[in-house]
């Protein structure tokens, strides 16, 4: 469940990644609240005039603001120091989603209505039924001043684009079983499919240097 918790309070802040703002929480502060708290600190610095640009792809830049953001809330789910974590490699961590959601809707893999409420229904909808998902999601709205209905909202506007990159990535681990000659078990997919992701996302990244433009310190 703490997982589950996890994956849909990461979608909700995916829906702010042009406004990221970075923030130190207390070590005994519950993981929900901590991400709450940032996202409540990102809406109120959404307008910050003076966000340096680190990376630019087309018509899409990655601002500071979103690279420490991203750091807080990755080390937050994991447990980890943000100072670990280089603004390069976020920097690149954001680039690929915005390379596998391009790739994805280039492919046509934008998911229908119904799939985004079927998503929506087996995640949000089954852990709020649920006593410790309903205080975890709770919990993440009274720290991040929103409201159950807005929570939803913003799961749904996120649905669209996590379910299109979501298709992509099983495409692309179905392809490597066939080419490969291995079982494709799309709850349990081999080991190897999964890495081929990862590769895949590389690749993408590679395949469009030539179009990112890079301002780090």
């Amino acid at each position: 469940m703490k997982k589950l918790l996890g994956l849909l309070i990461v979608l909700v802040l995916a829906v702010t990644v042009s406004i990221g703002i970075a923030a130190q929480s207390a070590e005994d502060t519950p993981v929900e609240e901590s991400l709450g708290t940032y996202y409540e600190e990102a809406m109120e610095q959404a307008e910050a005039p003076d966000d340096p640009v680190l990376a630019v792809y087309k018509d899409q830049t990655v601002l500071r603001s979103v690279v420490d953001y991203q750091k807080q809330t990755q080390a937050a789910l994991a447990g980890v120091d943000p100072a670990t974590l280089s603004d390069r490699e976020v920097v690149d961590y954001l680039l690929k989603n915005a390379l596998l959601l391009e790739e994805a809707e280039a492919r046509g893999l934008t998911p229908t209505q119904e799939e985004i409420e079927q998503y929506l229904q087996e995640t949000v909808y089954t852990a709020y039924a649920l006593p410790e998902g309903k205080e975890q999601i709770d919990n993440y709205c009274a720290s991040a001043g929103i409201s159950f209905e807005e929570y939803v909202a913003d799961l749904r506007g996120q649905a669209p684009r996590f379910l299109a990159k979501a298709k992509l990535k099983e495409v692309v681990m179905e392809e490597y079983c066939q080419a490969h000659g291995l079982p494709y078990d799309r709850m349990n997919p081999p080991q190897e499919a999964q890495e081929a992701v990862e590769a895949y996302q590389d690749q993408l990244l590679a395949d469009h240097q030539g179009e990112i433009t890079y301002y780090l310190p």
